[in-house]
């Protein structure tokens, strides 16, 4: 039985999609107002509650041999609360495997963790990174890049739809230098199958990220046109762009155009996958079929 957070979130419903038609027993846990009607036919058990109240989940350990922990509270929800649900959730479950006597606990952490400037999202991934790896447990952290495909993730959708509704003009935050390495979310789902069978996996952090590097610039130039979209790219620096979404966050609280996404944007978001392709055999897609996948009508990986 594999217990498993966040699994209406991006990652985490698409990984019980592949696991449930294969008839592997997960157990999930959801947020007691999210609906679960969606979640795939198949050994799937809900479990209703909140990984940051412990007491909603704790008698829910029995026959559970391994944890994916891919719940997440993401920018641009306050640093309070985003803390709350990235550390101290994870603290809490961590809890709920020593307690049962789970020793397997995959965490999906983020390229954030990692940025030279850091962001209250990508501080609070660093934290439970430290608590995962200090726990004792049979733990491997996988570190995603920019996720992406057909309706996600959050942020490439959040590009896809501002370059849908840009009248003409797209701002270009620091004149779009920062280099990116997106990664197709199955081969976000393969790296955690992979690591779930791989005795080589445990102990270890691995990167999750994409074939293809690529400056924001150009990945705004694929996106265009994949989509037969034009629009003029203005370059804005990031000090510029930073002033004004301080503005627009006073005036709009919770602006996904927040200082700190503006911190997240302006900066090289790139991994190095070897040792995840060397130990587990991890071969990503190239940016270009992955983009054809993403935003065609229905598109994803073929069976």
């Amino acid at each position: 039985m594999l217990f498993l957070t966040g699994a209406t979130g991006y990652v985490g419903a698409h990984l019980l999609r592949r696991l449930a038609p294969a008839g592997q027993a997960v157990r999930a846990l959801v947020l007691p107002s999210d609906p679960a009607a969606d979640l795939p036919n198949g050994p799937v058990e809900v479990v209703r509650g909140d990984v940051t109240d412990l007491a909603s989940y704790e008698a829910d350990g029995a026959g559970v041999h391994a944890v994916v922990h891919s719940a997440a509270l993401m920018l641009p929800n306050p640093p309070e609360r985003i803390r709350r649900v990235n550390v101290e959730g994870t603290a809490a479950l961590l809890r709920f495997a020593k307690r049962w006597g789970v020793r397997r606990f995959v965490y999906l952490s983020a390229v954030s963790a990692v940025y030279a400037e850091t962001n209250s999202y990508g501080r609070s991934k660093a934290e439970a990174e430290a608590l995962v790896a200090a726990a004792g447990l049979d733990h491997t952290i996988l570190r995603p890049t920019m996720i992406y495909g057909p309706g996600g993730g959050l942020h490439f959708q959040k590009l896809v739809g501002l370059l849908r509704r840009a009248p003409l003009v797209f701002p270009m935050v620091g004149g779009g230098r920062a280099r990116l390495q997106p990664v197709y979310i199955d081969d976000v789902v393969d790296a955690i199958e992979a690591v779930l069978r791989e005795p080589r996996a445990v102990g270890k952090t691995y990167n999750v990220s994409g074939a293809t590097v690529v400056r924001f610039s150009d990945l705004v130039d694929a996106i265009l046109a994949e989509t037969r979209l034009f629009r003029l790219k203005v370059p804005v620096p990031a000090a510029l762009c930073a002033a004004i979404a301080r503005i627009v966050a006073a005036a709009v609280p919770g602006s996904f155009l927040s200082p700190e996404a503006i911190l997240g944007l302006a900066q090289d978001a790139t991994l190095d996958y070897s040792e995840l392709q060397r130990d587990c055999g991890y071969s990503p897609l190239p940016l270009a079929e992955g983009l054809k996948r993403a935003l065609a009508p229905g598109g994803g990986r073929p069976a």
